[in-house]
């Protein structure tokens, strides 16, 4: 075996520890030196066959009071014998916290190589003192220590955590502090500036799809790669690569954005497939076999185990990190077409299941099939926590409601459309966020891609978000259509609550302004309807109106718009 020796690069608090394990580390308080080059016997080691047990040393900690959600990290260097600190069955480490209300969390560390030392992340979730016990075990087995703890103190911060499955209304997502959260997002798979970062939080963006892919080059030059490059190896995490993950995620952090993850892109699980890009040769999987063996072969799944592995340890405790996009485009690989359903379907369960047993941020799954009609993907919708339709056959507003009301009636979880559009159209655009909010989408269907939204549309973008922004989505709501007139070819599409109900018209001749709309099966009562120019979020009219024998009638004030949003209150 190689001695590797990982000196500590990072500044920080200094961690404190009981005194005794100043017997064996004696550089936790001091400066970084170099071990010596040939095995030595220390206190607190044991020599074996195996080779010598692993020492943990200069252990630092970025801080001892943390905010709520906010990174708390340990950086450290491990001291043992080991070729590969990617592989946990060569050197492990790991780490167990007690909340200051009792609960038990379990963590896995990480090496960063850019740095050349290890990394303990992690985010409370609750106010007061964490304690915490740490450990490595390697070849020669376990740091001796044992006992190897410390504390912070976590105070309040303005952060609402990480994005998860609705407690109470499991049509929605919510942050972990249970305030709503509705998808405002858009494709940005590769070459993410700051600047544009910043046009789409000014705009209300607030989700945004990267790729784990081979097109990004901005940032540290890392981006082009895969995190499992053929270059870095299967078994090696490329470091520029995830620089630039860590660096995107701070940048996100900074303007409240979250991270769609798309772990597989299409093309990096695709070499034989025609009409389809391909980039397997650049995956470090392919020295292993074909891409048709991907979902199947045993010997990739233990490499697919320690990549999904380390992603949770480096970045699921970031609120930046909102989704696990487990596969774009499934269909669109080697493996899905050159294999019977049920091998596509054993991995997508078995992955899924790997990131709910071990996620402790409880970050939610989806994946996706290609945008054609016939890509209906009812297992994936079954089983993972995000039921992800793509459209790409028709951007018309009435194929995204009937499609959203398809899966509503199957499916009783978020709804998402994660990739549409490639085109530059503002009315397009318009009326599929409008139509999709008003018939349960939790989030607006993400454009595809960020070249593809005019200044026109990130206007609109922003008008739906600060209305989005009014809504309590933990609230249940069912999705009413009902016609308007059929001389205007008129619709009403409404999400129905008991307290708060919203809804969008849409004529296709003529004005909105001065239609009638009839919604049958309400309940009898006095309720505020408070109108809104859906173009530019301005209140154009509130009236009061009553629902009588089980029907609720209104009139849309004047506007010179084909559509007009409203939202119908209870008294």
């Amino acid at each position: 075996m190689n001695k590797r020796t990982l000196v500590l690069l990072s500044a920080g608090g200094i961690l404190t520890v009981t005194a005794a394990l100043l017997l064996f580390m004696p550089l936790i308080n001091g400066e970084n030196k170099s071990p010596p080059s040939e095995p030595q016997a220390q206190a607190g080691e044991t020599l074996t066959k195996e080779g010598k047990a692993v020492l943990i040393r200069d252990v630092k900690a970025n801080t001892t009071d943390v905010g709520l959600y906010e990174k708390f990290e340990l950086a450290l260097h491990l001291d043992g014998d080991f070729d590969n600190p990617y592989d946990p069955d060569q050197i492990d480490l790991s780490m167990a916290l007690t909340s200051p209300s009792g609960k038990k969390w379990n963590i896995n560390g990480f090496y960063d190589e850019t740095e050349a030392n290890w990394k303990l992340r992690f985010a409370p979730d609750e106010i007061g003192k964490w304690t915490y016990r740490f450990r490595a075990t390697g070849h020669g087995g376990a740091d001796k220590s044992s006992e190897i703890e410390g504390e912070f103190q976590a105070a309040a911060s303005d952060r609402p955590g990480w994005i998860q499955l609705s407690q109470s209304n499991k049509r929605y997502l919510e942050y972990r502090n249970g305030s709503s959260f509705y998808g405002v997002g858009l494709a940005y798979p590769w070459n993410i500036t700051d600047e544009n970062l910043d046009k789409i939080a000014a705009s209300g963006g607030n989700l945004i799809t990267y790729w784990n892919g081979n097109y990004d080059n901005e940032g540290n030059g890392g981006g082009k790669n895969q995190l499992q490059s053929f270059e870095a190896g299967v078994d090696k995490i490329d470091p520029l690569k995830a620089q630039r993950v860590d660096d995107l995620l701070a940048a996100f952090e900074r303007r409240g954005l979250h991270m769609s993850f798309v772990i597989w892109p299409h093309d990096s699980l695709t070499d034989q497939l025609e009409g389809w890009p391909n980039t397997w040769s650049q995956n470090g999987y392919s020295a292993l076999g074909p891409a048709k063996d991907f979902y199947s072969s045993q010997e990739m799944w233990k490499y697919q185990e320690r990549l999904y592995r380390y992603v949770i340890a480096r970045w699921g405790y970031s609120q930046a990190l909102g989704i696990w996009d487990l596969v774009d485009e499934i269909n669109g690989t080697d493996g899905w077409t050159q294999n019977p359903t049920e091998v596509t379907d054993a991995w997508v369960a078995k992955v899924h299941a790997y990131f709910k047993a071990n996620d402790p941020y409880g970050h939610p799954t989806m994946g996706s099939m290609a945008g054609n009609r016939q890509d209906y993907w009812d297992f994936a919708y079954r089983t993972l926590d995000l039921a992800d339709r793509e459209n790409y056959y028709n951007f018309s507003y009435d194929s995204f409601a009937k499609d959203i009301r398809k899966r509503w009636d199957s499916y009783e979880k978020p709804l998402m459309i994660g990739e549409t559009g490639n085109i530059v159209d503002t009315e397009k655009y318009h009326q599929a966020i409008w139509v999709s909010l008003t018939n349960g989408l939790a989030s607006i269907p993400v454009w595809w891609d960020f070249d593809h939204v005019s200044d026109e549309m990130f206007a609109q973008m922003k008008v739906l978000a600060a209305f989005a922004a009014k809504i309590d989505f933990h609230e249940p709501r069912i999705p009413v259509n009902t016609e308007v007139d059929a001389a205007s070819k008129g619709q009403t599409w409404v999400m129905q609550g008991k307290k708060l109900s919203f809804g969008w018209l849409l004529t296709e001749k003529g004005e909105a302004g001065g239609k009638n709309v009839n919604l049958m099966n309400w309940e009898d009562g006095s309720y505020t309807v408070v109108w809104y120019d859906p173009w530019t979020g301005t209140a154009i009219g509130e009236n009061a109106v009553k629902a009588k024998d089980g029907s609720l009638v209104m009139k849309a004030p004047a506007s010179i718009q084909k559509d007009i949003a409203f939202t119908i209150t209870r008294k």
